[in-house]
């Protein structure tokens, strides 16, 4: 029977679409994750998610509210209660206490969560909290807690026993994940082989689906679970194409190095694209296939003249990215079918430039978006190549080819580009 292992204790999970966070609070009694926005905006109700990654261990934060159980099978979730060993406080929490970051409390579980994950990883403080609000303390002290932290903790993932000495995690709780990781590197062996038969939907990281389906009843049937599965996984640099697994998430993206290094704007779009939790479960190929006309990484890859390779009954195809949306929340996919990788070709070289307008800038959706790629391989004062496009502005993510190819080989003046933003509205409602 499916399971999880929630701290210390193996939890049998019923085929339910309920979420993570109300199974934990009313059927397992764990009430330090706390319900609030329900969409992944406030961090209230993170959870410590650990699993197996391509052979290495991962701790991610993730919204408790927004994973429906199947998303958790097999692995194993981290509460706030699990980090108290004792009555001893956590490094964490004692820096919370000691810099003035807790007044009512009810924030607190998700930071905590947020800053020990951020502390087994090697990664950035101030960046893993950007998603938690705390409206009754200010964010003074918390910023404080992470500067202590950073003096405390050399910034480096942590193995078991640096997690346990350190006082991070508690020892019976790494004591009863070591099985749980020689079962999956046996499982991962064995391979994973869908099966796409009768299957009426998919979902991978669910953050959109959780939010559209807020007020689910619990035997609400869930969509088939993608996330885990190994040919959705990694991103590999070879001679002609960057690939990138549908299932890889928008965090694991934005700590690409390779491919940040190669287009600087893909990082800078990603720490506005939600809240930590949310990028910690949210996927590349999800944020696609959900089809909405506004998906930040849909414009980006539009610009990058990427392809997909989709795959079903019927076998495994490649299709542009430009030939994937049919209409408003309408796509190319076949019952059954899939979003397996995507490719963004290597040649030519190009920079990218990626531009949101939304109400505020962190954590919101967007009201018109656009990334803009150049060939960069001929250097005459003209403009190279283009590939634009722009989200917004119609039922479907648009690639303006005309728009583009008014700039090709103009020189770069104000009279040429405002020749081409002339363009831009004919095309967009053409």
């Amino acid at each position: 029977m499916p399971s999880v292992l929630i701290n210390t204790e193996q939890v049998v999970l019923p085929s339910s679409s309920t979420s993570l966070l109300q199974f934990l609070r009313e059927v397992q009694g764990l009430t330090a994750a706390k319900p609030a926005c329900n969409g992944g905006d406030c961090g209230a109700c993170l959870v410590l998610l650990a699993e197996l990654d391509q052979d290495v261990l991962r701790f991610r934060a993730v919204n408790s509210c927004l994973l429906i159980l199947s998303q958790v099978e097999g692995c194993v979730v981290i509460t706030p209660e699990a980090l108290v060993a004792g009555k001893e406080l956590t490094p964490v929490q004692q820096a919370l206490v000691e810099q003035g970051a807790i007044q009512c409390g009810y924030c607190t579980p998700g930071l905590s969560i947020a800053l020990t994950a951020a502390l087994l990883n090697g990664d950035v403080l101030t960046d893993a909290v950007a998603g938690n609000l705390c409206r009754c303390t200010g964010y003074g002290g918390i910023r404080r807690a992470c500067a202590v932290l950073d003096a405390q903790f050399p910034r480096q993932p942590r193995s078991f026993d640096e997690a346990v000495t350190q006082g991070l995690l508690p020892a019976a709780v790494v004591r009863a994940m070591q099985p749980a990781v020689e079962q999956w590197t046996s499982e991962r062996s064995a391979g994973d082989t869908p099966d796409l038969a009768g299957a009426c939907g998919f979902i991978a990281g669910g953050t959109d689906w959780s939010v559209q389906h807020a007020h689910r009843e619990p035997d609400l049937p869930a969509p088939r679970q993608l996330q885990r599965q190994s040919a959705l996984q990694g991103i590999s640099m070879g001679d002609t194409h960057i690939d990138i697994g549908a299932a890889v998430t928008l965090a694991e993206l934005q700590s690409c190095d390779e491919l940040t290094s190669r287009w600087p704007d893909i990082h800078r779009m990603l720490e506005y694209f939600a809240a930590p939790g949310i990028r910690n479960s949210a996927t590349a190929g999800g944020n696609l296939a959900n089809a909405s006309p506004i998906a930040d990484l849909a414009v980006l890859l539009l610009a990058l003249e990427a392809e997909l390779v989709l795959a079903g009954l019927q076998g495994r195809y490649r299709l542009p990215l430009s030939d994937f949306y049919l209409g408003y929340r309408q796509t190319a996919l076949a019952p059954g079918e899939r979003v397996e990788r995507i490719l963004i070709p290597r040649e030519p070289e190009r920079r990218l430039c990626f531009e949101k307008i939304c109400r505020r800038p962190h954590d919101d959706i967007a009201s018109v978006n656009s990334a803009l790629t150049e060939d960069t391989s001929q250097k005459s004062g003209c403009f190279g190549r283009l590939s634009f496009a722009a989200g917004g502005v119609g039922p479907v993510p648009l690639l303006l080819t005309r728009t583009a190819a008014t700039l090709e080989s103009q020189p770069v003046t104000v009279a040429s580009v405002r020749a081409a933003l002339a363009l831009i509205a004919d095309e967009a409602a053409g």
